[in-house]
């Protein structure tokens, strides 16, 4: 094996410290935005080394409409991934059973939902959400979340469920158990892993998304992505308050993320290798 040369070991580093630094330097600039005060934030050239103050995220706790979104958003969240994962299971099983051109033609329809840009669905479901009084409700976000997560978690779900061996469920039928024996008894236990990787995916778009929670939503249900837009006014930016926010909605994701971190990689690479 040919030892790589100092210039191309160099070139590896450059380019790693430079993706690093694009991906985690605006996050880090948005952690000292919300550590500073609105004098220290505006100063120029920018200040690395402040007295940190809390004060805006004092200010947005105690703020009860982003309290309410908080509470919005583990509901919605969690709802739409729980009621996506009831569905996505069995259907990932149904899949993995098919042969041939039904298997090909499930996974594209699926595939399709899924490609399709959200700003197609916005206006009908807006219509359509006007006429059942679906407006402004947790039901109406976690119906519309529950679409796009639903393709997410299967396409997530069907190289893991490929690396189950056939032998097990053939098994399982020669001794009598039936297909939903077979599915809860036998494999789910198998891909428990792949099914929490696939739930985290599910659930960071739901706790991220925007566009669908600021147009069906109005004040009883506005999510955390929305309210950051109410520290935006005519007079003036909020940086500080929009900062704080912002760290917040990536709080728990990233401490969620970086807590399972280990089912999240051992899932997604399941199925990737099948021997």
């Amino acid at each position: 094996m040919k030892r790589r040369s100092k210039f191309t070991t160099a070139s590896l580093y450059t380019v790693g410290i430079t993706y690093g630094l694009a991906i985690l330097g605006p996050i880090l600039w948005v952690l000292l935005l919300a550590l500073k005060n609105a004098l220290d934030a505006f100063a120029y050239p920018p200040l690395f080394i402040f007295e940190p103050t809390l004060e805006h995220f004092i200010a947005i706790v105690e703020d009860a409409e982003f309290r309410l979104a908080f509470a919005n958003s583990v509901i919605i969240s969690t709802g739409s991934v729980a009621l996506a994962m009831a569905f996505a299971i069995p259907a990932t099983f149904a899949i993995t059973i098919m042969r041939g051109r039904a298997r090909r033609n499930s996974l594209l329809t699926i595939l399709l939902i899924r490609m399709v840009p959200g700003m197609i669905y916005l206006l009908p479901y807006f219509v359509i959400y006007s006429r059942l009084d679906l407006l402004d409700t947790h039901i109406g976000l976690i119906i519309i979340y529950l679409i796009f997560c639903l393709p997410l978690i299967i396409w997530t779900l069907i190289p893991v469920w490929g690396a189950v061996p056939r032998e097990l469920r053939e098994s399982g039928m020669i001794d009598g158990a039936n297909l939903w024996q077979i599915l809860v008894l036998i494999e789910l236990p198998l891909v428990r892993i792949g099914i929490i990787a696939s739930g985290i995916i599910a659930f960071i778009f739901a706790w991220n998304e925007f566009l669908f929670a600021l147009v069906i939503t109005r004040r009883k249900t506005v999510t955390l992505p929305v309210i950051i837009t109410h520290y935006m006014g005519y007079e003036g930016y909020e940086w500080g308050k929009i900062s704080a926010a912002s760290v917040i909605i990536m709080a728990p994701v990233v401490v969620f993320g970086f807590l399972i971190q280990r089912y999240m990689i051992t899932g997604l690479t399941a199925g990737a290798v099948k021997g």
